[in-house]
């Protein structure tokens, strides 16, 4: 395991997710274990306020107390996030930047920013418990991640980590999910990681599918297809399980669209699928031809304008489904270990729908 990874209550609670938004209640039935009586507590390790409350008089103390409680968590943070290795710098080089940090008036900008929009954290932390609930039960032999937030400086928006042998850990930039409306680009200029596509889904509403999607995407490990049917499955599995965990989470949000975005991808699957077969991309490796079809982008190439970026993920999402129906035998787990992507399909007996 690498110390980075690449990419992460029962009524009541889904009531009140609902009432404020964070899980938009699916249109369709909603198919979800039973899970009222698996317990879960989760400790959110702010350590945006760890840091900002800091005794600047005692610097290197408070600090050798912040690495023995979470030293995974800091190295990573100090080395890889903020860039500033303080285990090259001598105590008055630390003493300095620590006090440059605390101080700074863009950081201390953020972090009320982002108090403004999270506050203690306790409808986030809700939202997150109850879905590892499902993922408990899913996996029940998987131990829960800890849990971290932090101020990135707009540059990292979650991660995972190995926290011990034995569990791993998420941190989540809370920064990164202050809304759509937010300036980043005020702040960042004419970065491709704010544009409006993309920082539409900055928000609260997407911050438990992207963690999830972090844990997700490290069990199903590197996808090393090249084929758009190898990248189609592999991220159709991903979004399958995100809704398995996340059940009561609208579609558009597991698939990252707007409403109109999806509902016309459910409209028009029929021609979509046409589209691949007649341009021959199933098995293309050209991921000039298949990019906008895998990753994110504003729209698909090829498609009328109203068509989303990342169609050929709807359909391997639509794969899934059907392979999971066909063959309801199938753990989730076992479904990560299937790694044949034309078997899948095949087994899937997939058919698109017709408008």
């Amino acid at each position: 395991m690498t110390h980075i990874k690449n990419s992460t209550w029962y009524l009541v609670s889904l009531i009140i997710i609902c009432i404020i938004g964070f899980y938009s209640c699916q249109k369709d039935s909603v198919e979800a274990p039973d899970v009222s009586d698996i317990q879960v507590s989760l400790d959110i390790n702010r350590t945006e306020d760890a840091i900002a409350e800091l005794d600047t008089n005692q610097i290197l103390e408070g600090l050798a107390q912040l690495f023995e409680q979470d030293s995974s968590f800091y190295s990573i943070y100090f080395n890889h996030i903020l860039g500033v290795p303080l285990y090259r710098l001598n105590d008055e080089q630390k003493i300095s930047f620590m006090k440059g940090f605390i101080n700074d008036a863009r950081i201390q900008r953020i972090h009320f920013e982002v108090d403004s929009v999270f506050g203690d954290f306790i409808d986030m932390k809700t939202a997150l418990e109850s879905s590892f609930k499902y993922y408990s039960y899913y996996f029940p032999e998987k131990t829960i991640p800890e849990i971290y937030t932090y101020i990135s400086e707009y540059s990292v928006q979650r991660f995972i980590f190995e926290y011990d042998e034995d569990r791993d850990g998420i941190g989540i930039g809370l920064d990164m999910f202050l809304g759509e409306d937010y300036p980043y680009l005020r702040y960042v200029n004419n970065h491709s990681s704010f544009s409006n596509y993309l920082t539409r889904r900055y928000n609260k509403a997407h911050l438990v599918k992207k963690v999830f999607e972090a844990i997700v995407e490290d069990w199903l490990g590197e996808n090393t297809g090249s084929r758009m049917l190898d990248k189609m499955i592999y991220n159709g599995k991903k979004l399958y399980i995100l809704q398995k965990l996340m059940p009561y989470t609208g579609e558009e949000i597991i698939m990252e669209y707007t409403d109109d975005q999806l509902e016309w991808c459910q409209q028009n699957e029929s021609d979509m699928w046409a589209f691949f077969f007649d341009e021959d991309l199933f098995y293309s490796t050209d991921i000039n031809k298949i990019s906008k079809l895998v990753n994110p982008s504003p729209n698909s190439s090829g498609m009328p304008p109203e068509a989303p970026g990342r169609t050929a993920n709807y359909m391997g999402f639509q794969i899934i489904k059907a392979f999971m129906k066909r063959n309801p035998g199938t753990s989730l787990q076992e479904l990560i270990d299937l790694k044949d992507s034309q078997k899948i399909l095949e087994k899937s007996r997939y058919k698109p729908k017709r408008k």
